[in-house]
């Protein structure tokens, strides 16, 4: 059963810089600010697969509607460390989330459900595997930071992968065609990395403006070697995606995510980052 968490992690003083790795920090910080819109998006195409396609599945509807309920907290959130960014000069970011929310709204008007459902559980599925890589390759960017925008990630990837067969789910309650799915796929992954990436860019160039030459080249190095490293540990990983029998929901619970998930439901106030609570992953 999916489980909306509200943790206090919002600190008074937080840095937007908050990773001992800047370009750690910004990468992410960049796709947050994307992020509110994307997620309304997929909220809005599960409401119409809960309306019209649950009725001989009660516990899909229910899931649904936890699946909602999550996203739509991790939107308040992300709206509110948003804001932080827009406070601190990020303006160039708007037109580039106004070009996003144009984009899937044309999407749910000209395509079919079908195709949108695919595209959502699209998203998800590659996200489960963002999530493992984050939560089990990445305590040295997690570790001793500021506490909101490390905490911010960390709590919401750990639900992705909880929410990880719901939109799943929902595609095959509406069509289950396997070409549908892959063509849903690939779009997702291309459309929400070139998303996030132009983003990321309006971010790291605003994080660069007063760096001499060669700090800015260190800086783009170690950018491009971070985007390595992901892409890396998930492009072998997803290629099971391709499989007309992949099922998210077999996927096992890690034991670092799960302790990510029992973290996060507490409701005192959180000032460390969750990595900072852990021993090493175990994970492979």
């Amino acid at each position: 059963m999916l489980t909306v968490r509200k943790p206090t992690i919002a600190t008074p003083h937080a840095h937007l810089d908050w990773s001992p790795v800047p370009e750690f920090a910004h990468i992410f910080n960049g796709s947050s600010v994307m992020i509110p819109y994307v997620e309304q998006y997929l909220n809005a195409v599960m409401r119409a697969v809960q309306d019209g396609h649950c009725a001989d599945d009660p516990g899909l509807a229910e899931e649904i509607g936890q699946f909602i309920r999550q996203e739509a907290t991790h939107a308040r959130y992300h709206l509110a460390f948003n804001k932080q960014m827009f406070d601190a000069g990020y303006e160039a970011l708007k037109p580039l989330i106004a070009g996003t929310v144009a984009e899937l709204q044309a999407m749910r008007e000209r395509r079919s459900l079908a195709f949108n459902v695919a595209y959502c559980a699209g998203f998800e599925t590659t996200a489960t595997f963002s999530a493992k890589y984050l939560m089990e390759r990445c305590d040295a960017y997690f570790r001793d930071c500021d506490s909101y925008g490390a905490n911010l990630l960390q709590w919401h990837v750990a639900e992705e992968f909880e929410h990880r067969a719901t939109c799943h789910k929902a595609f095959h309650a509406v069509s289950g065609h396997y070409l549908v799915r892959i063509a849903g796929l690939a779009y997702s992954f291309w459309h929400i990395k070139r998303t996030f990436d132009r983003a990321t860019r309006v971010v790291l160039d605003r994080h660069r403006a007063g760096m001499g030459a060669a700090d800015r080249r260190r800086s783009i190095r170690m950018q491009k070697r971070l985007e390595r490293r992901q892409m890396r540990y998930m492009l072998p990983r997803m290629i099971r995606l391709l499989s007309p029998f992949y099922d998210p929901a077999r996927l096992t619970v890690p034991p670092r995510i799960a302790a990510a998930l029992a973290f996060y439901r507490g409701t005192d106030p959180i000032t460390i980052s969750f990595a900072d609570t852990q021993g090493p992953p175990t994970a492979a």
